[in-house]
């Protein structure tokens, strides 16, 4: 039986590939399946750093730490 791999990079060590795939998972979630309407692309990923959850190489889940004080005083989590 195969196991989640997880990983964790900051913007600038991420590959294209990761980045598109974290960006598409983010749009099938939120846009697809809760039908959010938003921009997506808010320049707080650069600042971040990316949880990956892969299995068998697919990415199944992600999240972003963003740092104390780009979207709330303290340090948060964004998941999908």
């Amino acid at each position: 039986m195969s196991s989640i791999q997880w990983t964790i990079k900051s913007f600038p060590e991420l590959t294209p590939a990761e980045l598109y795939d974290m960006l598409k998972l983010r749009s099938e979630v939120f846009v697809v399946e809760q039908q959010c309407i938003f921009l997506d692309m808010d320049d707080k990923d650069q600042d971040s750093h990316h949880l990956q959850g892969r299995l068998n190489n697919e990415l199944v889940a992600a999240c972003r730490i963003l740092p104390p004080g780009l979207s709330y005083e303290e340090p948060s989590l964004e998941g999908w």
